[in-house]
């Protein structure tokens, strides 16, 4: 493992909160997840939306989180409670913004345009409040590419398979399969901009053995991690996108079979009866800076 390992952030799971719940809010951080995403829109009632932001200010200057990154989910920017949200949150110095239904990149450069300002007018280190966008809608999907690269505040693409799939019409099957179009292009939005993706919730809290599949297919898509919408969902989406004590020795062993540890001088190296070239040494180094994130993460 190398200095490396220190720039990986953990988002293997991130734990939906309603915002006008201080009690959960309270206890999220013992739950396990890696994120916490304490949500001002679809979660919180119409009439709740000023008690939900208050309690989020509230939280956020009064708890102690731990090692949880804290992101605050706010209402659409083009609305007035999402504007205010964002005047009002940032201040609070969360550690990422997350926006809702985002179909462009003007969106999100207004919004770290905003955060710029806001940062200046209350101290804060610049650039210090990241940006994560909800894909959830057509334009969002097809605009996904730009939308990643778009500003260096953006850490983050979610996907929000509810709202796509009522927009779009298409069902949602437990084999994933016509959402699998979809998913594989904010992958590969967050690849090329080289952010996270982070795959949507499974809505049915009866269903272990399809969070499982479902988490385990994400990770085999490529996501970085899954959003929680339960706290019982925590362990299995954890589970699925930590490295596997198989998966650390294989990556253990391909590093060894560098000649010297110079990769310059890996050749036709063959490990197993398996040619090993530049891109195995890629994922095994990704697998140890993870699995050093996860060792971390559990201490």
């Amino acid at each position: 493992m190398n200095d490396a390992a220190s720039v990986i952030r953990l988002r293997r799971s991130l734990l939906y909160v309603p915002g006008d719940r201080e009690a959960m809010i309270a206890k999220a951080a013992q739950r396990g997840a890696d994120g916490l995403i304490l949500n001002l829109e679809d979660a919180v009632a119409p009439g709740n939306k000023e008690l939900a932001r208050n309690t989020v200010v509230h939280a956020l200057a009064a708890l102690d989180f731990g090692r949880a990154e804290v992101i605050v989910r706010i209402n659409p920017l083009d609305t007035p409670t999402g504007y205010r949200d964002l005047l009002t949150i940032a201040p609070a110095k969360p550690d990422a913004i997350l926006l809702p239904k985002v179909g462009s990149p003007e969106e999100v450069r207004f919004a770290a345009w905003t955060l710029a300002r806001l940062e200046e007018m209350h101290d804060l280190p610049a650039g210090g409040i990241r940006l994560m966008c909800m894909i959830e809608s057509a334009a969002g999907v097809l605009a996904a590419v730009p939308i990643a690269g778009c500003h260096p505040r953006v850490a983050a693409l979610l996907f929000g398979a509810a709202d796509y799939s009522a927009e779009i019409g298409c069902a949602i099957t437990p084999e994933g399969d016509t959402l699998l179009h979809v998913q594989s292009q904010i992958v590969l939005a967050g690849r090329a901009a080289g952010i996270d993706a982070i795959d949507t919730p499974h809505m049915r809290l009866d269903d272990p053995e399809g969070l499982a599949r479902s988490s385990q297919r994400a990770r085999q898509l490529g996501f970085d991690g899954k959003s929680a919408i339960h706290p019982g969902q925590i362990g299995p989406i954890n589970s699925a996108f930590s490295p596997t004590s198989e998966q650390i020795v294989w990556a253990e062993r391909v590093l060894a079979a560098l000649p010297g540890g110079d990769e310059a001088q890996l050749g036709a190296t063959v490990l197993d009866g398996q040619l090993i070239e530049a891109p195995h040494l890629v994922r095994a180094r990704r697998t140890l800076r993870v699995a050093l994130q996860v060792e971390i993460a559990t201490r």
